[in-house]
């Protein structure tokens, strides 16, 4: 209980700093820097269903904001690099695309997939399919090859606003449903395992594993980083302080870059939940709602 207090005055007294700065007496915090040879990559959601809409690229220090992407874009989720194909994913939401770009150069190239309930998140599974989470329409997690041909529906359960994915160690996949407020949890073969957690969440985006096995939430209308156990039990908030949390990053070393979408910045925290600095200062590169955050290492 003493550690839990210490961690949140550590957390809120870091947080007031960001907002208006803080003395040289402020709480010392270790920061792990991203090696040079890393790209950091952030959608911004603008307005939401409404543009500007653009994906930016930052240095390992989360500067020199350089436009990305800005054409084909309509309400940009996520970006999924395919680093043999010299291709990145880019999913949008409004028009139910995902689309191929140039990795280096941003340029439009064709349309990956097309028609669907509004996707958001998309990662490559254990199978080395790539599964695109839908936000709207069936609701259905999708399966495409990495050429862009659509496999199947490996969930016959509709998840309502689905916007969060991962696998545990057993192959078997968790999905987040904002609307809904919870996590649904499905074998290697899509089956529906049933709610893994709905406590303590009101509105979940990103989710994934630590190498203890405990689940992490981003939640975004909670402004809050939720930790779970294995078996689905609440166990604490990770970090907290935070505003319409999107989008994560994690560092070699265990930090995180996180979305901090209410406050426009990509925000920094250690691998033990403080609050470290803003990695992307506010409004930098005219960012106003992250809500993806990729890091890439740099090909040469």
């Amino acid at each position: 209980m003493v550690n839990s207090r210490l961690k949140f005055l550590t957390t809120l007294t870091l947080s007031i700093c960001l907002i208006i700065g803080c003395s040289n007496d402020e709480p010392n915090v270790d920061i792990e820097e991203l090696p040079s040879d890393y790209t950091v990559y952030v959608s911004d959601a603008g307005n939401f269903d409404n543009p500007p809409w653009q994906i930016l690229k930052f240095d390992h220090n989360g500067e020199n904001p350089e436009v990305f992407i800005n054409t084909r874009l309509d309400w940009p989720q996520d970006i999924l690099f395919l680093e043999d194909k010299n291709e990145v994913l880019i999913s949008n939401l409004n028009s139910g695309e995902v689309n191929r770009h140039n990795s280096e150069t941003g340029a439009f190239m064709s349309i990956f997939a097309e028609d669907l309930g509004g996707p958001t998140r998309m990662k490559i599974g254990p199978d080395g399919y790539i599964y695109i989470l839908q936000w709207r329409g069936s609701g259905r997690v999708l399966r495409y090859t990495t050429d862009g041909e659509f496999v199947d529906e490996f969930s016959q359960t509709s998840i309502d606003q689905a916007i969060g994915l991962d696998w545990d160690q057993n192959g078997n996949l968790y999905v987040s449903s904002f609307q809904s407020r919870d996590i649904r949890k499905f074998d290697s073969e899509g089956n529906d395992l049933g709610l893994f957690a709905d406590d303590d969440l009101s509105g979940p985006t990103n989710i994934w594993f630590n190498e203890s096995g405990q689940l992490l939430v981003n939640d975004w209308r909670g402004g809050v980083i939720s930790i779970f156990d294995e078996q689905g039990q609440f166990v604490e908030n990770f970090a907290t302080g935070l505003s319409q949390v999107e989008g994560v990053g994690i560092l070699p070393g265990g930090s995180l870059l996180i979305g901090n979408g209410g406050r426009g910045t990509v925000v920094q925290l250690s691998s033990e939940g403080e609050i470290v600095r803003d990695f992307v200062t506010f409004r930098s590169g005219n960012l106003v709602k992250p809500n993806a955050v990729v890091l890439r290492k740099n090909s040469n």
